[in-house]
């Protein structure tokens, strides 16, 4: 995903477009996306500007928004108490609490001194460059003013710390400006770029900024919005993608830090479609696309892990998405009109920290990316693939919780089942398996709304009988996962095959077992043996629900017959 770039002759800006956003959900305020960075936690240790060349002015933007936090955790010795090593347990319990954001009283203690090292190591980089530094300095007194604006506010900052002697007695905007300013200057390169990106995130890794510092949520809503238009000069392409894998790293690091619950939906959402357009970037190494597909993994789990609590919360309210009849959502597929309202669900949500209308925007972009289209390409496959892995995530993350938000529901109710069946045609077997896959954990999220759709399901996709040989072989590999399903198979005859409004669900399946368990040749092959499973598993789950019900059941039973 690349925005505006120099080019090294002529010095002008180039426009480069975003390939593949969806109109659908396009907004004003998102008009460009953004890296993915690997784990570089350490603030400008490394030195590439020996390999980078700070020649070219050139630039490139990029523009994302912020997820939520997982709340910080104190560290805990239990591993003494277990009997287990501390040589063994004190590496993973720090691993831990750095992964939340989450600093020890050594780092607090030291956070001015930490600062003010990475304010030296930022400097370094930028002296490096002739555009901030001239030899000229040895030999006579250069004027204070002749120096840089963003080499003044470092300077300056680095000396304002004589009067504190910890952070959080500082103006958080402040201390972060300078750094800030580096990122956000079109006129630095790749390399100084990339050193005040990893010292931010070591800032955020470190837990230096929380809901307790002063104007928090400020500070962290202006390191996302910075970061996601951060420009630099071109250099080479391998040092580029450095520089685009510190950015996504940087934000990814802003959502889970402590102060991360105080984004708002429209920073969430933006860093998911900059994510996404990051890694549907040509030109970009596959590991880069791998990583940002990674990253946006990361952010979709992070964002969907707060489902449990918005719900104690009370935040399910269908009025907070516009949906004026929840419970018509919950019986039939949503009409068009039911969930385009997105302005009003994201008013309400920029007062406070991130929640559903973030969700309820990510889960729809993702059933987006499933709509195969007509497009066979490899790309469109990739999305499809992307979409599928996303939303199985969202479904796992979420469970049966996500039944109780009617916005959630329609939209599987309704586009993503559309897609599914679509899917289920593909002669692609990842995205087969895939599609099963979200099928099934549909069915363990939100079964008590998707009567209509899961017959449907099982009728055109496990009990087709005009598939390839692997395709049938995956079906039955799902359908006998779903036999082994505690009370599945009463509760689909029970909704089903008694109800005269729907197939004989239950008969359909042990008929189509039956038949695929004998071989048509001499030996079994793998489809007989699964079908085999598969009955074997509907017998035991009668004779569980059979001896689940109790001798008195047993007993009406037989004085009916």
């Amino acid at each position: 995903m690349e925005a505006p770039v120099h080019s090294a002759e002529t010095g002008a800006p180039t426009e480069v477009e975003l390939k593949g956003q969806p109109a659908q959900l396009h907004t004003a305020s998102d008009d460009s996306a953004t890296p993915v960075p690997l784990p570089s936690h350490t603030g400008g240790e490394g030195n590439p500007t020996a390999a980078h060349p700070e020649s070219s002015p050139g630039k490139a933007a990029h523009r994302t928004e912020v997820p939520e936090q997982i709340a910080a955790t104190p560290v805990h010795t239990a591993a003494m108490e277990a009997g287990t090593s501390p040589a063994m347990s004190a590496p993973r319990r720090r691993h831990a609490s750095l992964q939340r954001g989450v600093s020890n009283g050594n780092t607090m203690e030291n956070s001015v001194r930490i600062v003010k090292g990475e304010i030296h190591n930022v400097l370094s980089l930028m002296r490096l460059n002739r555009r901030y530094s001239s030899a000229s300095r040895f030999h006579r007194e250069i004027p204070a003013t002749a120096e840089s604006p963003l080499v003044r506010e470092l300077k300056a900052l680095h000396d304002s710390f004589a009067s504190y002697s910890d952070l959080q007695d500082m103006d958080t905007l402040v201390w972060l400006r300078p750094f800030l300013d580096v990122i956000e200057s079109s006129e630095t390169s790749g390399p100084i770029t990339g050193g005040a990106l990893s010292s931010l995130s070591k800032f955020l890794l470190y837990g230096f900024i929380h809901p307790r510092s002063p104007r928090a949520a400020e500070a962290v809503g202006r390191v996302c919005r910075v970061v996601t238009r951060c420009r630099f000069e071109r250099t080479d392409h391998a040092g580029d993608e450095v520089v685009l894998v510190r950015i996504l790293q940087v934000l990814l690091d802003c959502l889970r830090c402590p102060a991360g619950v105080l984004l708002t939906d429209s920073d969430v959402w933006g860093m998911v479609r900059s994510c996404y357009h990051i890694g549907r970037q040509q030109r970009l190494s596959i590991l880069l696309q791998r990583t940002a597909e990674h990253i946006l993994t990361q952010v979709t789990l992070t964002i969907f892990a707060r489902f449990s609590q918005l719900q104690a919360e009370g935040e399910f309210d269908a009025a907070t998405l516009g949906i004026t009849n929840p419970s018509a959502s919950l019986c039939a597929p949503s009409a068009p009109g039911d969930s385009d309202d997105e302005e009003g669900g994201e008013a309400g949500a920029l007062e406070g920290s991130y929640g559903l209308a973030c969700m309820h925007k990510a889960l729809a972009f993702y059933c987006q990316l499933t709509n195969p289209g007509g497009d066979a390409s490899v790309e469109g496959e990739n999305d499809r693939m992307l979409g599928l892995a996303l939303i199985n995530v969202i479904l796992e993350t979420g469970g049966r919780q996500l039944s109780s938000c009617p916005a959630l529901v329609a939209v599987l109710q309704h586009d993503l089942s559309r897609n599914l069946l679509q899917n289920s045609r593909t002669s692609n077997l990842q995205v087969l398996s895939l599609t099963l896959r979200v099928v099934f954990n549909m069915f363990n999220s939100v079964r008590e709304h998707m009567k209509v759709q899961l017959e449907v399901f099982f009728n055109s996709i496990h009990l087709a009988e005009s598939q390839a040989p692997e395709n049938r072989e995956m079906a039955l590999e799902s359908l006998v996962e779903f036999c082994r399903e505690p009370r599945l198979m009463v509760d689909i005859y029970t909704n089903y095959d008694c109800d005269v409004q729907c197939t004989n669900l239950f008969e359909d399946m042990c008929r189509f077992l039956s038949k695929n368990a004998f071989p048509l040749s001499g030996s079994l092959n793998a489809l007989n043996l699964l079908s085999l499973e598969g009955l074997l598993a509907i017998l035991r789950s009668l004779a569980d629900a059979c001896d689940a019900a109790g001798p008195g059941a047993q007993e009406e039973l037989d004085s009916m017959g």
